[in-house]
């Protein structure tokens, strides 16, 4: 069998596994690990139990199986983990699945150790594809965390580097080792007569401000050289000369792009023979003994390690996809993403007018580990005082909340004024549920609804000379999009046969708009919301079959301003209060918009579509204008329209990982999740709940 396989694996599929901690369970990708087995709270019906590390969760999962004789697993985060910190959110691209102990417990053999000890004569498969492996790790610069700066540090250079490690953190103590191990640690660096060759390493986690260190303060008593830069791993060992740590997993990776190691407790790559091991704990040298007669066979390489530490021990899902995956899967994942990170760098960004609900998902659109995101309440000039805590920041307004007091204050103090709005492809659900979005656009101080001045996305449309290359990753795109029934929202719900009802008339579609909206009122022509619209269209197509959809936020109540059912059944033949709009463009002949995405969605499916006011993919040669567009002079093809709009304007993450990605990577995040039912929060249900009530009281108003 596989020696990657523990019990829980070879469960049936359908066996649901508890978990002992509510962190645990909502573990994003948690399943995916597992494949795909329901998970739940643990209880006594569990058919296997999970719990964290060492933790009160993993002795609760180890006396579960003592009851039971079930199965569990004690899980921790893999070594190739994320791009940013578990502590700051950022979700994991790896497990370490074990069910004999945890790699950082010397007291006891883990399943790490044995597969290290079984490594050199092991898997001929997994032996055979670590050479390849590793060196791609090298050659990649990758870390657990893949933060910092990738700049070897000079103060490091030639340098017998010192790794600090969180105080409390449980893999001091499960190394056999302790407080009194950092102060021997230091000593013997004192005794031996290099303190001018010694830097002390800060953990992130101290750098980030999450937690205390172990040898900062005796550190600079005994007068050592402390480097706090914000450096990553790879970029650190290139420099050092050797690495001393108690347990830190900077020697693992020192041991992996070949820097000399000696470790003074015992962690899990300490007592095969590749690093100098001077540990004097009780436990500790149980634990080094124990493994030089467990190997045996002679000594452990670099690529033993490797292949036993990344390729065996853990496991990987994409957090995008939300599925499992390899080693390498894992890789390119880590790198799009580090990618997409460090293009989110800046300065520092004060954000006003964020609803809470999401924040969190414009951190990790807008900021990142890259660039420090400040969120604040509404854009009052008052609050733009706390810009001079932060030196050379910009400032960001979700769409248009601010007026000209705020703009002209932000003004006065040389504060550069940025816009963010929802992408055009967004979520599965209505943002009036508190869903956070998948995709913001960052635009200057027009934005792309505002034909007022050039956006971001105006210039990108009007200077971009796009590549063949681009162009067909756009058609594809659009393709994709027409064939999977995509919108914005991607509601799901029937729509009526429109071909029937209208005989052998055309069939021409009305889209509603919230009367005040800041795309009516900013990017509006020639009509007024949203009868004049409809009364215009019937005047110009008096032989047609109107249908007109109403919003989805004027008919749930979110928004005020919707229009009286008599009203508008004067007019139309047809009134559609619900409805998927991905289904209602395959009926219809024309579309006839003031504003509304839905005139780009409708130019993805080859639909007519006629504008009355200026959108922005109006006045391009693609649609029929009733405004003229004059800054707008040149003619685009749909491919070239669809790569500035869904490739190159906005940004992306999987909303619930928080991972960001590429356009197409989120679509497919998008048909997973809306195959599947939503996950509960509290936040939607209060969103769906507010929802109903406004459009109660809307019904009883008509």
């Amino acid at each position: 069998g596989d020696e990657r396989a523990t019990a829980i694996d070879r469960l049936p599929g359908a066996a649901t596994l508890g978990c002992a901690s509510r962190d645990l369970l909502n573990l994003p990708c948690l399943a995916a690990f597992f494949g795909d087995r329901p998970l739940e709270k643990l209880s006594p019906s569990s058919g296997a139990a999970l719990g964290w590390g060492l933790k009160r969760s993993g002795k609760a999962a180890e006396a579960f199986a003592g009851r039971t004789g079930r199965p569990f697993a004690l899980l921790e985060d893999g070594f190739l983990r994320s791009v940013g910190l578990g502590k700051a959110g950022a979700s994991p691209v790896s497990l370490v699945v074990d069910d004999c102990g945890m790699y950082y417990d010397a007291s006891r053999p883990s399943r790490l150790e044995k597969l290290i000890a079984d490594s050199p004569s092991g898997d001929a498969a997994i032996r055979a594809a670590a050479p390849a492996a590793l060196d791609r790790w090298r050659r990649e610069g990758l870390s657990k965390y893949n933060i910092g700066s990738l700049s070897p540090p000079p103060a490091a250079r030639g340098k017998i580097i010192l790794a600090d490690q969180v105080r409390g953190d449980l893999s001091v103590a499960g190394a056999g080792a302790g407080p009194e191990t950092f102060r021997a640690m230091v000593q013997a660096a004192l005794d031996e007569g290099l303190a001018d060759r010694i830097v002390v390493r800060a953990h992130p986690d101290v750098v980030a401000g999450k937690a205390q260190g172990c040898l900062f303060d005796m550190a600079r008593a005994a007068g050592l050289a402390i480097l706090a830069d914000d450096c990553a791993p790879p970029a650190l060992l290139k420099e050092a000369a050797a690495i001393w740590t108690v347990s830190s997993a900077l020697g693992f990776e020192a041991i992996l792009q070949g820097v000399p190691v000696t470790t003074f407790g015992a962690p899990f790559y300490a007592g095969w023979g590749l690093t100098d091991d001077r540990a004097t704990g009780a436990t500790a040298q149980r634990a080094l003994a124990r493994r030089r007669m467990a190997l045996g066979a002679g000594p452990l390489t670099p690529e033993n390690l490797f292949a036993a530490a990344m390729l065996q021990y853990a496991r990987y899902v994409d957090p995008v996809l939300e599925r499992a995956t390899d080693f390498h899967g894992a890789v390119d994942r880590i790198l799009d993403w580090r990618r997409r990170d460090a293009e989110n760098a800046g300065p520092t960004l004060l954000c006003y007018g964020f609803s809470p609900w999401k924040r969190r998902a414009c951190a990790a659109l807008l900021g990142g580990t890259a660039r420090k995101i400040v969120f604040s309440g509404a854009p009052k000039p008052w609050r733009l005082r706390q810009a001079a805590q932060h030196p050379g920041a910009e400032i960001a307004v979700w769409g248009i909340k601010d007026n000209a007091a705020f703009r002209n204050r932000a003004q006065a103090l040389g504060l550069k004024l940025n816009r963010v709005e929802d992408g055009f492809l967004r979520s599965v659900g209505l943002g009036a549920d508190l869903l956070p979005p998948g995709s913001v656009v960052l635009d200057g101080p027009h934005l792309y609804y505002d034909a007022g001045g050039p956006s971001r996305l105006e210039t990108l449309l009007e200077t971009t000379e796009f590549p063949a290359d681009l162009e067909q990753r756009a058609a594809d795109l659009a393709e994709r999009i027409v064939s999977r029934s995509l919108t914005k929202y991607n509601l799901s719900s029937e729509t009526p046969d429109l071909r029937a009802a209208a005989g052998a008339r055309p069939v021409v579609a009305v889209i509603e708009q919230v009367p005040g909206d800041a795309a009516i009122v900013l990017g509006g022509g020639c009509v007024g919301p949203n009868l004049d619209l409809l009364e215009k269209v019937r005047a110009a197509r008096p032989g047609a079959f109107i249908v007109y959809k109403e919003h989805p936020d004027l008919v749930s109540g979110n928004r005020k301003g919707r229009t009286p059912l008599p009203q508008l059944q004067a007019r139309a033949d047809l009134v559609l209060s619900s409805g998927d709009l991905g289904r209602l463009y395959a009926q219809i002949d024309e579309l006839h918009v003031i504003t509304s995405l839905a005139g780009f969605e409708g130019l993805l499916r080859g639909v007519k579509v006629a504008t009355w006011g200026m959108p922005f993919y109006a006045g391009w040669g693609l649609t029929e204008d009733r405004v003229a567009a004059l800054r707008r002079t040149r003619r685009l093809t749909l491919p070239q329209l669809v790569a500035g709009a869904l490739i190159l304007y906005p940004r992306y993450i999987n909303p619930q990982t928080m991972t960001p990605c590429t356009v197409e990577d989120f679509l497919s995040a998008i048909e997973s999740q809306r195959a599947r039912p939503a996950p509960k929060s509290g936040v939607r249900l209060w969103g769906r709940s507010l929802r109903y009530v406004r459009g109660m009281l809307q019904q009883l108003a008509r």
